[in-house]
């Protein structure tokens, strides 16, 4: 059975959590750059736009696998989908 670390290609079996407005690209890289799964939250996010924003400041920060936490109630989730899937994002939360 594998480790949740190898699953995720990371060096520790730690998920950073979604923190609203902290956890943006640039703290999801530091995260993941540290070993865990950085995750960007879009729970504060009004605009659906922001996020392929954070998504790419993330990708420009690290090249370690990160994570975008979808918050099905903004009223954005529908687009917010979309760009993921357009970002290429592997783990959604």
């Amino acid at each position: 059975m594998k480790k949740l670390n190898e699953l995720l290609g990371t060096e520790f079996p730690i998920i950073q959590g979604g923190m609203a407005n902290i956890a943006t690209g640039e703290f999801a890289a530091a995260c993941s750059n540290a070993g865990a799964l950085g995750v960007i939250a879009t729970g504060g996010m009004l605009e659906a736009d922001l996020l392929r924003k954070q998504i790419r400041i993330c990708k420009s920060l690290t090249d370690k696998p990160f994570g975008v936490n979808l918050m099905l109630m903004n009223p954005c989730a529908d687009e917010m989908a979309q760009i993921i899937i357009e970002e290429g994002v592997q783990v959604v939360t």
